[in-house]
């Protein structure tokens, strides 16, 4: 599978791997951070917003760093399938032994892959794999932790937590319990371009059209004070000869 470093977290390497059959992203711990990790599997029901084939990368990428960054002080190797085909909308509504065992292959290969990624950058992976609770896919999950109940197991990102890295308080966040630390360190490893409000708003205001102020005109200014003393000096004059 092809491999993309999508942005640098402080503990954490975020990549996208994929095929022309699916594609998921992995948290990668950094080589002197952890020299062991597990692997953790999370199927997300809008897993198509996370595909980068359809998606924009601006937004795609943002959607991956908000998501990652609150499991960055954790030792958790995160992953974030993506299949080309429908299946995995599919899976919460049917119960189809057929549509389970293709789900089953999709997460072998993307397990393979993630094995393969983490010896390469010399991280020792644990035997065991979790499944993080999703009740969306309860069904098949149920199915697949029952199936390989030796290696697969089934757990809460709350109780994921709790086993791997240190932490000093939680708090549940839109449905994510993470670590109360300081917030991590962000390099994008592609440069977006993003129009800010603020760049809009200076494009609107040098498209206006400028009123322009009209000004007096200078010599008709001056003859209006030339006229007003001429005047002036006249009535002086009549004045002084109907006095005398």
């Amino acid at each position: 599978m092809k491999e993309t470093l999508i942005c640098t977290l402080d503990k954490h390497n975020i990549y996208y791997l994929n095929d022309a059959n699916c594609a998921f992203f992995i948290s990668v711990p950094k080589n002197n951070e952890y020299q062991n990790t597990n692997i953790a599997v999370r199927l997300k029901s809008n897993y198509e917003s996370y595909d980068l084939s359809h998606n924009p990368l601006g937004t795609v990428t943002e959607e991956v760093i908000n998501y990652y960054k609150e499991l960055d002080n954790f030792n958790i190797t995160l992953l974030l399938p993506i299949p080309y085909d429908d299946s995995l909308s599919r899976v919460r509504n049917v119960k189809d032994a057929n549509l389970y065992q293709n789900i089953d292959k999709i997460l072998a290969h993307i397990f393979n892959n993630a094995y393969a990624l983490l010896k390469k950058n010399s991280i020792n992976v644990d035997d065991k794999i979790f499944v993080i609770e999703n009740k969306s896919f309860e069904h098949f999950t149920n199915w697949y932790v029952n199936r390989y109940s030796s290696r697969i197991e089934y757990k809460t990102l709350a109780g994921l937590v709790k086993e791997n890295g240190s932490y000093r308080e939680l708090e549940k966040k839109e449905g994510f319990i993470v670590g109360k630390n300081h917030e991590p360190k962000i390099e994008k490893t592609v440069e977006l371009e993003v129009e800010t409000f603020d760049n809009l708003r200076q494009q609107m205001e040098e498209e206006k059209p400028k009123t322009r102020v009209r000004t007096p005109n200078n010599a008709g200014f001056i003859s209006y004070i030339l006229l007003g003393i001429v005047a002036f000096g006249v009535s002086i004059l009549l004045l002084s000869t109907l006095l005398k």
